[in-house]
């Protein structure tokens, strides 16, 4: 399901009839005076893209104490305690994130963080709760301050290792040693490290070390091989895996590939 805010406005209403269309349950979402937020997509010549975001409604929540003990809060905390885990991301404030993650962990919830939505380091309040951390390879950089690029602008194993090695670091001190980390590569596919991974130990035959999960992409059926449109395909990808291993009870290569 989805929570969030939108306005009252005219456009409130077809949106939601379109993640109901979708099979979204919109149950956990309220409406609010002023504009919903918009997210402007540019696609790029190679069908990449980037999203100029306008946050509106959703940026409007009740504050920590009532979202963790209040009656504002009390739909949000009734959708926790029916889920089989929870998602975030970072187009809400960071004390919703915070009271969310609270909650969940206070549930026995596990807390998925989508990093995407902001340029600017994790909340350091949100790192005791988080059991999964998913940025892609760029996100990596904006939240660890590690960059995972090489001088050709593309990413290098050993780069992304540091900046994990660095996330884990960050949360072990927050006391949360047991963080997964799942890093994106785009059509390279992803690379997810376990709660124990730390870097050592004897690399396999294709190269992945102890804890490490490697996963391949698919061959797309268009003409070129190329991708039409990516947007979203991040969050198909986050939510199929969530899905596949807090929902199904999938292991973790097979979530991935799922």
């Amino acid at each position: 399901g989805n929570l969030g805010s939108a306005s009252s406005e005219a456009n409130t209403a077809l949106l939601a009839d379109m993640q109901q269309f979708g099979g979204v349950n919109t149950e956990g979402c309220s409406e609010l005076e002023g504009p919903t937020g918009t997210a402007y997509i540019l696609q790029f010549e190679d069908n990449d893209n980037a999203i100029v975001l306008v946050g509106g409604a959703n940026q409007d929540w009740p504050g920590l104490a009532s979202l963790l003990g209040g009656n504002e809060g009390s739909g949000l905390r009734a959708a926790i305690g029916r889920s089989s885990a929870v998602m975030l991301q970072r187009e809400v404030p960071d004390h919703v994130n915070v009271a969310v993650a609270q909650c969940a962990a206070a549930l026995g919830k596990d807390v998925f963080m989508d990093v995407g939505g902001t340029d600017s380091p994790l909340d350091p309040a949100l790192l005791p709760y988080l059991g999964v951390v998913a940025p892609n390879e760029s996100e990596l950089t904006f939240i660890t301050g590690v960059e995972t690029k090489g001088p050709d602008g593309k990413p290098e194993l050993q780069r992304v290792r540091a900046a994990v090695a660095a996330l884990k670091d960050s949360c072990r001190a927050a006391g949360n040693p047991s963080v997964e980390v799942l890093v994106t590569f785009g059509g390279e596919g992803s690379l997810h490290f376990g709660a124990g991974w730390d870097g050592a130990g004897e690399a396999a035959a294709d190269g992945a070390l102890p804890l490490e999960c490697r996963m391949g992409s698919f061959v797309l059926g268009t003409a070129d091989g190329r991708p039409v449109d990516t947007t979203g395909a991040g969050d198909c990808f986050r939510g199929s895996y969530v899905a596949a291993r807090y929902a199904d009870g999938k292991g973790v290569a097979e979530s991935l590939r799922w």
